[in-house]
């Protein structure tokens, strides 16, 4: 069938899709949500959920592949591997440039991305289930997982538009606090790596080929299916997507522990960058916990009542509500594989820095003594669990959860269980958990703009 003629009609299938989606989901966060965990025989482990409500395949594969693991010097690889694996390929024994492989998975009415981040590299498909678009589409994807071109022209091309984007970025307060915070959350860990003008300058095209032949192996993949496929064809479509990747498990160096901060005066966990934008950006946080940390529960409870939730947290009472100083104020818990942080942001006037810099103190301070109120605690879980459908409303949140199951060795059942765990969570629980990890003596703090 020509391919060029497959895309009107699938577009009556998304449209059709679009329509059954809110019904579906619906029904689907209420019920169980049976994860099957498989063994491939290449080593790759394969997480399997069958939702027979709409027509669609939402696929994944994440393995250890990110920037942790780049050469000192040569801080980019991982990004700009991923970034190249569908911009020229070896497809069927013919060669592919980046237009063609858009057109394709374009006519089939599929999407595919690559994207490293810090530990992972991940792999996202999208896709109609009907079986002769599908196997196209898995066809397609295995080619251009084994097969890269890294073409040299492209790579040149993508390492001036890299490099352009990071010299405008240095420029914004947000990324000039992003990459200061992260720098003073993880020190020299690796987790800290961080792409320059001149790491990027220093990548070829064999780094690539390198990277790639290393860590793009099936043995140390986890493989997630979401959708309209059966136990069967979900194995399949995991063996073919991963056929013709080198064999075998990464050998990764063991990564050094994360150390907590140390406590420190106050001069030496803040810093204060000078800069002409007209408010002034505050960060403030501190290593936290992993995310298979029992400690997981009572943090992301007690988060909720501190600046997790919104309009009813208590930093937007006392930062918004109350003094007027910004019009968001936030906090999140960030919990990693074997580590994790904690943090609390705002923007505000620069005149107003130092009150607002003081004032986030002084509220997360009181909170860690004193926990939240009887009616905060109520409210919070309430709120949580009565959003939680909202977490797995689609088949690709669904996929984004397995895929935290999966790399965070979670049991199978968290999903149905995640709502009795937040339940359960009590004010004692959340004073334990705030005092041990949200030590004001231990935190940091980066202001950009200001005094």
């Amino acid at each position: 069938m020509n391919s060029k003629n497959l895309a009107p009609r699938n577009l009556v299938y998304i449209k059709l899709v679009s329509v059954l989606l809110g019904l579906f989901f619906v029904q689907l966060a209420s019920a169980a949500l049976p994860i099957q965990k498989i063994p491939l025989s290449s080593g790759a482990q394969l997480y399997f959920v069958e939702t027979r409500g709409i027509p669609m395949v939402n696929i994944g594969i994440d393995f250890p592949g990110g920037s942790v693991h780049d050469a000192k010097g040569k801080i980019g690889v991982s990004d700009f591997t991923a970034d190249l694996m569908n911009k020229g390929s070896r497809i069927r024994g013919s060669l592919q440039d980046e237009a063609k492989i858009v057109d394709r998975i374009s006519d089939l009415g599929a999407a595919v991305s690559f994207q490293s981040g810090s530990e992972l590299t991940t792999v996202r498909i999208k896709t109609l289930s009907k079986t002769e678009i599908l196997d196209q589409v898995i066809d397609h994807v295995s080619d251009i997982l084994a097969f890269p071109l890294f073409d040299g022209k492209v790579l040149a091309r993508e390492k001036t538009l890299e490099i352009s984007a990071l010299k405008d970025s240095e420029t914004k307060p947000e990324t000039i606090l992003a990459k200061q915070f992260k720098k003073m959350i993880y020190r020299d860990h690796p987790l800290a790596n961080m792409s320059t003008t001149e790491s990027i300058l220093r990548i070829t095209g064999e780094d690539l080929r390198q990277f790639h032949q290393k860590f793009y192996r099936p043995g140390s993949m986890k493989i997630l299916i979401v959708g309209d496929v059966s136990q069967e064809k979900a194995i399949a479509i995991a063996n073919r997507l991963i056929a013709n990747l080198p064999k075998g498990t990464i050998n990764l160096p063991e990564l050094p522990k994360l150390e907590p901060l140390a406590p420190a005066s106050s001069s030496q966990r803040e810093v204060r960058i000078a800069n002409p934008a007209q408010q002034a950006h505050i960060q403030m946080g501190i290593t936290a916990i992993p995310r298979n940390s029992p400690d997981y529960f009572p943090l992301l409870v007690g988060n909720y009542v501190l600046g997790g939730g919104g309009f009813v947290s208590r930093l937007m009472n006392e930062v918004r509500e109350k003094r007027g100083l910004a019009y968001s104020v936030y906090s999140y818990l960030n919990p990693g594989k074997s580590s994790g942080f904690f943090s609390a942001a705002m923007q505000t006037k620069k005149d107003q820095a130092e009150e607002s810099v003081q004032l986030l103190r002084k509220t997360i301070q009181e909170y860690v003594e004193n926990g939240p109120t009887p009616e905060e605690l109520v409210a919070a879980k309430s709120n949580l669990i009565n959003g939680f459908p909202l977490r797995i409303d689609s088949n690709s949140k669904l996929l984004d959860n397995i895929s935290s199951i999966a790399w965070h060795e979670l049991p199978l059942n968290t999903l149905d269980e995640w709502t009795n765990q937040v339940n359960q969570v009590t004010q004692r629980d959340i004073q334990i958990a705030l005092k041990k990890y949200l030590d004001m003596d231990r935190m940091v703090t980066v202001v950009v703009g200001g005094q």
